[in-house]
């Protein structure tokens, strides 16, 4: 039921703005994950970088956290841009891992988004001989992927 009145707002605040979005929805890498295609101007939403995509998505999120709490991150995507940098994080990721194992030496990356470090830890969790973990303070805050003793 919540799935559906978060699909309805996201839809009403498109309608508002003159658009008529196809949206798509569904459980994808452990959050909510909501893609939207067919709007006229998509980098107007997106914006330079995903700013206006990313306060989209906090929107989302804290419509949904107010209504239940307990209620999974929600990603929202256009014209497959999020999904274009999730495929980016995991490879990162990846490649973090085998410098990792390579070096045997922890690999810290660059500072970057709670949602972002997130789609980090996702990725590498199912590894036996890795572990990820998360340091400094926002917005600095950063994952190191090193092995496990």
């Amino acid at each position: 039921m919540l799935e559906k009145d978060i699909n309805n707002f996201i839809k009403r605040i498109f309608e508002k703005m003159g658009e008529s979005p196809s949206i798509f929805s569904g459980k994808k890498y452990g959050c909510y994950y909501i893609s939207i295609k067919n709007i006229s101007a998509p980098g107007l939403f997106i914006g330079k970088d995903g700013i206006v995509l990313r306060s989209l998505q906090y929107i989302m999120n804290v419509y949904a956290h107010k209504k239940n709490r307990n209620f999974p991150m929600v990603i929202v995507d256009i014209n497959g841009y999020k999904m274009k940098q999730i495929e980016m994080l995991k490879t990162i990721a990846l490649d973090a891992a085998l410098r990792a194992k390579r070096t045997k030496e922890p690999v810290k990356l660059k500072p970057m988004s709670a949602s972002a470090r997130k789609i980090i830890h996702i990725t590498l969790r199912n590894y036996p001989d890795i572990w990820t973990h998360s340091v400094g303070k926002e917005p600095r805050r950063c994952v190191v992927v090193d092995l496990k003793m």
